[in-house]
């Protein structure tokens, strides 16, 4: 009984020092912004950019199998069954690309120091693709980075210890239905669904994926936890499939669930199945797929920044910074993060128009990154100019305007729905303060004489 006193009165001193301590500093505790104890899904929501990498045995051909360059689409990670199309490059043959496979120049430190310098939290990559091919040396299968290359190095494993030393999260991209270098593994239903013609490619009976599913699948996912004590993994589908049921979802799930009790799960283990959602940590959207508007549950978008995921020699279309940017900036404020993909050439180092990119994605977010990392989506109306975040801050809340198509001169800036004007407005970058005045529709913000940024210039709001 005077332990159990004891207990309560010693609760009761810490609460009364930390309401007191609130108080001294202006903050409500009802308000104050505490850390997400017991969620999971903190980091994630505060995280809001993340690199995506494709690397792999197709990183060799790069899109370009017998100097042709490969069918149907730019996906370079695809050439295995996309390459002489609509035939496909024969299983013997492209195993071949393996003895080729040897990114000397690959460096994680390099990798990961740039993912940092980008402004980005966390990083993704592809552990095992469609193709079957591993970049960490599993126990289950001989095709893998260290038994079938002359790299002979654990990839996996030197990216881990590089995300340590920057406070990188690390994630794997994992193919749990799709695998065309094991017996048994789901094939696409290429190339006869998309030219109408028969017979299809040959899938494997439910004994013959159950056979894979137990003996590369669920080992491999727990070597990947084992191994490498992931943040989260990204599982691929894109359309229900015979051999994805509702009990494969769950085994693995729980599978999962069972190994780590951090590692998030995303909903295309089974796209658009009823209640993914209800089943998983996060959505992951369609290649490239950017929603219009708010999403309640965590959600992200992965994009590339040409056309293909894995590195491809003739893919010159590449985005320009400032769309890069607001693909990131309108997520943020519809509640949604962004992956933003790198396919590294074959020797193991990046492109120079992703290292490009990255920097002037580094450069911007460094001055501008505030109003991005830890935000909540916008409270108010969606603007025709941009897009908007806010903080709470303890006395009222920080507003955050991303200005992507700057008004002509003499134009003012309206801030539809805003129904108070702002205590004090002011670019982000220079600190240089704007005068506001009420009007019928919101508030209108009278702007500088030149653009301060012409990607993006981000100007705040503090409410009251």
């Amino acid at each position: 009984m005077i332990e159990k006193t004891y207990t309560i009165m010693k609760n009761l001193i810490i609460a009364f020092v930390i309401t007191f301590c609130f108080m001294v500093v202006g903050i409500n505790p009802s308000q104050a912004q505490l850390p997400h104890e017991g969620d999971k899904m903190g980091w994630w929501k505060e995280s809001r950019f993340g690199m995506f990498i494709h690397f792999g045995l197709y990183t060799v051909p790069s899109g370009v199998y017998k100097g042709e360059t490969m069918g149907r689409n730019w996906y370079a990670e695809w050439i295995r069954t996309q390459g002489d199309w609509p035939n496909g490059i024969p299983d013997a043959e492209y195993r071949e690309f393996a003895k080729q496979f040897n990114p000397e120049q690959f460096d994680a430190d390099t990798w990961i120091s740039l993912a940092k310098e980008a402004g980005m939290k966390y990083f993704l990559i592809t552990a095992k693709h469609h193709d079957g091919f591993a970049l960490w040396p599993t126990k289950v299968s001989k095709y893998n980075v260290v038994d079938a290359t002359p790299f002979k190095r654990d990839i996996l494993g030197e990216l881990a210890s590089a995300c340590k030393k920057y406070g990188i999260k690390l994630g794997f991209y994992y193919s749990h239905w799709q695998d065309w270098g094991h017996e048994g593994g789901a094939m696409p239903p290429w190339p006869s669904k998309s030219l109408g013609t028969e017979p299809e490619m040959p899938q494997p009976t439910k004994e013959e994926f159950q056979k894979y599913w137990d003996k590369i699948c669920l080992p491999q996912v727990q070597e990947l936890i084992g191994n490498y004590d992931p943040w989260f993994f990204w599982f691929d589908t894109w359309e229900e499939s015979e051999q994805i049921t509702d009990e494969k979802v769950d085994e693995l799930i729980a599978h999962v669930r069972k190994l780590s009790d951090k590692c998030l799960i995303n909903s295309r283990i089974a796209f658009e199945y009823p209640g993914i959602d209800k089943k998983v940590d996060y959505l992951s959207m369609m290649d490239n797929r950017f929603p219009d508007g708010y999403i309640e549950k965590p959600w992200e978008t992965s994009g590339t920044m040409n056309r293909s995921w894995g590195y491809h020699l003739l893919d010159f279309a590449w985005k320009p910074t400032k769309e890069l940017l607001r693909n990131l900036v309108a997520n943020a404020s519809r509640n949604g993060n962004y992956q933003l993909n790198i396919g590294p050439k074959a020797d193991g180092t990046f492109p120079k128009p992703s290292i490009k990119r990255l920097k002037e994605i580094g450069t911007w977010m460094e001055i501008n990154g505030e109003g991005l990392y830890g935000a909540d989506p916008n409270p108010v109306a969606e603007q025709e100019w941009g897009y908007i975040t806010s903080k709470g801050t303890g006395e009222g809340e920080k507003l955050y305007l991303f200005v992507f198509d700057w008004p002509g001169e003499g134009n003012g800036l309206l801030v539809k729905n805003l129904a108070e004007v702002p205590q004090k407005t002011s670019v982000l970058e220079t600190g240089q303060v704007l005068e506001v005045q009420k009007v019928e529709k919101g508030v209108e913000i009278f702007l500088p004489e030149f653009q301060p940024d012409k990607n993006c210039t981000v100007i705040t709001l503090d409410i009251k």
